[in-house]
């Protein structure tokens, strides 16, 4: 079984370069909080446009027979109200994409270099950073342009974020960005290597074998890691610990240094790991 060659591996890089994995933690705690900071930030104003543009949609929902419910969009396209309230909540949206990307572009550059150097000892950072940059451009310009032919499928040319999409386009668009998730986590596990670029695909593809079963395994430590910080926001004022006490952040920090920053530091090697595995399996 591959997963019985590259977890090992992967584990022996993680627990034998604890030098390396402080950094990584370092870089790995300073991004999930200025995420979590932007997120905070800007979800409140965000949800608040969210919900005008939503009680427009229902007032005009409600109008409609059962038999012109597919009408709705073109309906709400011609109402100013919902088009002015829908530009505030769109341009929040953007917004906070252009922040995401670039918080990502910034701190995960030294996390991937760290990751690298736990397995390979010569990574010069100047190569490796503009690289780095590079295909984090290329990759938001994929998603963004992903995006926006999902939007044109569904006729949401006026909106851009689909009001209205059928469960098929919806399934389509989720495993194309599951797809350009996984090519570029490859992308960045090769950034070593010469043409990087050209090598994504021919490896994501070739090598699939080796390299999904652990982009699967990543992805579900991810998942349960980023939510524990999360959930933990939820649960503490059920248990009688209010959000921004001493107690309340103390066991986030907690949380986020000795759970999230760690798993989500093997979840990269891991990554590389299966990678580079491709020649000897």
């Amino acid at each position: 079984m591959i997963l019985s060659t590259t977890l090992p591996r992967a584990w022996k890089a993680f627990t034998e370069n604890k030098r390396y994995l402080i950094f990584a933690m370092l870089f790995e705690f300073v991004l999930f909080f200025s995420i979590f900071y932007a997120t905070a930030t800007i979800f409140v104003p965000t949800m608040e446009a969210y919900n005008e543009v939503q009680t427009i949609m229902n007032q005009e929902l409600e109008k409609l027979p059962e038999t012109e419910l597919y009408q709705l969009e073109n309906v709400i396209q011609k109402n100013e109200e919902f088009l002015s309230k829908y530009k505030i909540f769109f341009t929040y949206i953007i917004f906070f994409f252009i922040i995401i990307y670039a918080l990502t572009t910034i701190f995960k550059l030294p996390l991937w270099y760290f990751s690298h150097k736990s397995i390979l000892k010569k990574m010069p950072f100047g190569t490796t950073a503009m690289k780095f940059v590079l295909l984090c451009l290329f990759w938001f310009i994929v998603f963004c342009a992903s995006f926006l032919i999902y939007s044109m499928a569904t006729g949401s040319t006026e909106t851009v974020i689909p009001l209205i999409s059928s469960p098929a386009a919806t399934l389509t668009m989720y495993i194309i960005f599951i797809a350009i998730w996984y090519f570029s986590q490859i992308s960045f596990a090769l950034i070593p290597a010469q043409q990087t670029f050209k090598k994504t695909f021919v490896y994501g593809i070739k090598h699939a074998k080796t390299i999904l079963p652990a982009f699967i395994v990543n992805a579900i430590i991810t998942f349960i890691v980023f939510s524990l910080p999360f959930n933990w926001t939820s649960i503490a004022p059920k248990i009688g610990i209010e959000p921004g006490t001493l107690t309340f952040v103390l066991l986030l920090l907690a949380i986020i240094i000795f759970t999230t920053a760690p798993a989500l530091a093997f979840a990269r090697i891991h990554m590389i790991t299966a990678t580079w595995q491709k020649s000897t399996s």
